[in-house]
């Protein structure tokens, strides 16, 4: 199996994958005349004539989700042929983030170097539907049998995902045994990796006004906020880090390279203790306002972002955002706010099933990956089928570049995955 994976993404996956490339389709939020220039249809169109070129012996049921002023959402059901059939979902998306400048062949040029294909949309995410379908074909080649399996490619989630559980709900699925979601990162390439969790985040504005100096009176607010000195954050958005996740950290923390510019001093010298940070801690971030300001107004608005330990509910958190800083002289106004999420224990039968398809196919055990960034939709996706288990994967490690130049997806470490998604897909203890 592991020769076919390998021959089929030679001769069709990267093929196609770079004609993918080619069509610069970038998410709404960073093209205006998305619906004009049909870019987005046309990225979604080139991946079902993939997918419908190449599963034509295997039992399917294409659909192309529509809601007014949203892109297309592509949805295909493999009908399965296991003896107790299960429902797996697997999730991914096709809109692009903006090119940005300092690509060393273009964003829509794609190269294949060190067996490393670079473009726009390589790794984030357009991979992902080929990664699917590809397993199931591996399994059907070898006859071998799998679960049903629905697979919704959506077209906005560099935008929010502001449709996407509308669209799920559209499908009318009763019980979804397992989740899977390709849209995360990596630390290496030597193993599978399982994100495990990911930090919330709030947007918010403060706004001083009415005092003799503003800037004395935002530097008391912020001081509430965060300790200037330790940067530890107010104790309201501190959480407790569930014992399984602390021992993950634990164990994860050596093979996670935490790099930092020479000139930072580092306020931790833990390593461990760093990645926990990363990970698991709330953080207090400025992202604007200043650079407006207008130096004869005796008002000054500033625009902070602060990410959520995972386990931290973000409307709560808004709520104490509110009452922390807001006084006679000072109002906040939440913009946005996201809560993280922290995966539930997997089952002794799915770590075993994960332990075994990285050990076949990358010669290691899986490890948990404790993600600090952000992925909002994740939590929402959790949230419809809180009793199925959720699985997330990814291609993109620190070199993958995703969102900026030079972005690139590991060809070899694909492939892998797509050996490990077959050993999933057919098992029966999922």
């Amino acid at each position: 199996m592991r020769h076919f994976i390998k021959q089929f993404s030679e001769q069709s996956i990267v093929p196609s994958l770079s004609n993918f490339i080619r069509i610069p389709n970038l998410s709404p939020q960073f093209d205006n005349q998305w619906q004009q220039n049909k870019l987005l249809e046309e990225a979604c169109n080139h991946i079902i004539k993939w997918i419908e070129n190449e599963t034509i012996e295997i039992q399917k049921e294409i659909q192309i989700l529509q809601i007014p002023n949203s892109p297309n959402c592509i949805s295909i059901k493999i009908f399965g042929n296991q003896k107790q059939n299960k429902t797996i979902l697997c999730y991914g998306h096709y809109d692009k983030q903006p090119h940005f400048v300092g690509w060393k062949y273009g964003p829509t040029t794609p190269i294949i170097e060190n067996n490393r294909l670079y473009g726009r949309g390589s790794a984030d995410d357009g991979c992902v539907p080929y990664a699917i379908i590809s397993a199931i074909k591996a399994l059907k080649e070898f006859k071998q049998n799998y679960h049903d399996c629905y697979l919704i490619v959506e077209g906005e989630e560099e935008s929010g995902s502001h449709q996407l559980i509308q669209y799920i709900k559209m499908l009318n699925i009763s019980k979804i045994d397992l989740m899977i979601a390709i849209d995360s990162g990596i630390v290496d390439y030597d193993r599978l990796w399982i994100t495990n969790s990911m930090r919330g985040a709030i947007t918010f504005d403060i706004k001083v006004f009415q005092t003799i100096n503003p800037f004395q009176y935002l530097r008391i607010l912020l001081n509430k906020l965060e300790d200037s000195l330790t940067g530890e954050v107010n104790s309201q958005f501190q959480t407790i880090i569930p014992k399984s996740s602390l021992e993950e950290c634990q164990t994860t923390a050596q093979l996670v390279p935490l790099e930092f510019p020479m000139t930072c001093q580092k306020m931790e010298s833990d390593h461990v203790q760093q990645y926990i940070n990363r990970a698991w801690k709330p953080s207090v971030s400025y992202i604007g306002g200043l650079e407006d300001l207008d130096q004869d107004n005796d008002e000054l608005i500033i625009r902070i972002s602060m990410r959520l330990p995972p386990n931290k509910d973000a409307q709560e958190a808004s709520q104490q955002l509110v009452q922390l800083l807001t006084t006679q002289w000072s109002q906040v106004e939440i913009i946005q706010a996201k809560t993280g999420l922290a995966v539930k224990s997997f089952s002794k039968e799915l770590k075993n099933i994960l332990n075994e398809a990285s050990i076949e196919y990358f010669g290691n055990e899986m490890r948990m990956f404790h993600e600090g960034a952000s992925i909002p939709f994740l939590n929402s996706l959790y949230q419809l089928y809180p009793e199925s288990e959720f699985l997330i994967l990814g291609v993109l490690a620190p070199d993958s570049n995703a969102h900026g130049p030079n972005e690139n997806l590991n060809i070899e470490y694909f492939n892998k995955l797509i050996g490990c998604l077959t050993y999933i897909f057919t098992s029966q203890n999922i």
